[in-house]
């Protein structure tokens, strides 16, 4: 059997970079099974290839991918190139992400229209991409589009505006193109709390908020690369989105957890 190919959006750092890994070296969360894979990057080129030697150094395949996802025509232009060096594509990980705060106060117009171009349209040019690899000889194989979300999705608050907004219809994508291609791609998504430091947060605030959940434990990255694993091999997993964030959704918190802690409002213990 062919050792099966995939395309990581986002793939040079943080939580890209360790799916990546976990795909493509021994000893991955799903077992024996590795991938051949496509790293995409933007501007992280030093990371992109300290990755690419890291993984080659443990006999693992992978390829670099340069390019701007807020322009459409380098965004086909990525998939393209990646999908020509692997011959297919079995799994896409649409993991880039436009990430920065704003409030509908500021009359985020164009804030909006910038994180709409990365987190929904590179994901549908991507999604079109793998449906169009439906010929004759292939329509038997299994392909996966894994659309990377939010957990907040499932209990709304109103920061991050425009960011919140372009996820809202990624999972509107996620769930319309399940029905649209009948498989070929499957298409899922997973939406995971706060799992790496990120913004102007330090590392106190970082440990408190991640913190903010039932189980009162962080959210790993291992977790999301398991649950990346776990889709692909659940051949029946179509338009399913999987929450990773220890049951923090169903706390209905009326503030991001970040800004919760900031304010005092959590001290990160429940």
């Amino acid at each position: 059997r062919a050792m099966p190919s995939a395309l990581i959006t986002g793939g040079a750092k943080r939580l890209g970079a360790e799916i990546a890994r976990d795909l493509t070296l021994s000893g991955g969360s799903g077992g024996a099974e590795r991938f051949r894979v496509a790293v995409h990057y933007r501007g992280s080129r030093a990371e992109a290839e300290a990755l690419a030697a890291e993984i080659a150094s443990d006999g693992g395949e992978i390829a670099l991918f340069q390019g701007d996802l807020s322009d459409p025509a380098q965004a086909r232009a990525v998939v393209e190139a990646a999908s020509e060096w692997a011959g297919r594509l079995d799994l896409c990980v649409n993991n880039a992400s436009q990430f920065v705060n704003d409030s509908l106060l500021e009359q985020p117009n164009e804030a909006s229209l910038e994180h709409m171009a990365v987190n929904l349209v590179a994901p549908e040019i991507m999604v079109q991409h793998m449906a169009g690899q439906r010929t004759a000889q292939q329509t038997g194989r299994d392909s996966l589009v894994i659309n990377m979300l939010d957990n907040k999705l499932f209990a709304l608050n109103p920061d991050f505006h425009s960011y919140t907004l372009s996820k809202m219809a990624l999972k509107s994508m996620t769930e319309m193109a399940a029905m649209q291609f009948n498989g070929r791609p499957r298409v899922c998504g997973i939406a995971p709390s706060i799992t790496l430091i990120s913004g102007k947060q330090n590392q106190e605030n970082f440990e408190k908020s991640s913190r903010i959940n039932p189980l009162e434990r962080r959210v790993l990255p291992q977790d999301i690369c398991a649950a990346v694993r776990y889709l692909w091999h659940a051949k029946s997993s179509n338009g399913q989105i999987i929450t990773i964030d220890g049951g923090q959704s169903l706390m209905r918190l009326p503030r991001d957890v970040a800004f919760l802690v900031k304010d005092g409002a959590v001290d990160g213990t429940l």
